[in-house]
């Protein structure tokens, strides 16, 4: 994968999107190459970015947002040599990694919960596999800049109710784990 991804800088730059954490030597990258390993081999947990827990019986009142977390993408890289811009649009642009945005969800899982016609308490959740990938960028000149993207996988929205007993195979990881950890 290629892309434009170097600066001529001498000092860190802080922004938005990436952090560098050494200054380079100043000069420039130009063209750069990036590289990533493939998703499937990294290791991945998922977290819960939106909980709504919800009890019928007592109306809206238990409709109650227990996480309303976002996760962010972003890139932490070791050089200020890198342009980050060119760099997170070739990222987003060649590969099946999410560079940037938001996985912002409790608005989209409240239109998701207003379907939901169960009579018992029920938990909806909204859920990432958060996974952190090493990236390398070569530059022009022969050097290897490195960084990480923290980023996710995979997004989930759905309900499990409190009272059903799923077996293992039966509901996804996520919703054990909603399930394991917000009913009482």
């Amino acid at each position: 994968m290629s892309a434009t991804g170097c600066t001529a800088s001498g000092t860190p730059k802080t922004s938005g999107h990436a952090i560098a954490t050494s200054s380079a030597a100043g000069t420039s990258c130009g063209s750069t190459a990036f590289s990533a390993p493939p998703v499937k081999n990294i290791p991945r947990n998922w977290t819960f970015t939106a909980i709504r827990k919800v009890d019928p019986a007592w109306g809206d009142e238990k409709n109650v947002a227990l996480v309303d977390k976002p996760l962010t993408a972003k890139v932490e890289w070791e050089s200020d040599r890198v342009d980050e811009a060119a760099v997170l649009a070739a990222i987003g642009d060649e590969s099946e990694l999410i560079a940037s945005g938001t996985s912002d969800a409790l608005s989209e899982m409240d239109r998701f919960l207003s379907g939901v016609k169960e009579e018992k308490e029920y938990i909806g959740y909204a859920a990432v596999e958060k996974v952190t990938v090493p990236l390398s960028l070569k530059c022009l000149d022969g050097t290897t800049v490195q960084g990480k993207l923290f980023t996710w996988a995979e997004a989930e929205i759905g309900v499990v109710v409190c009272a059903t007993k799923y077996g293992k195979g039966k509901a996804p990881v996520a919703a054990l784990k909603a399930q394991t950890e917000f009913c009482n």
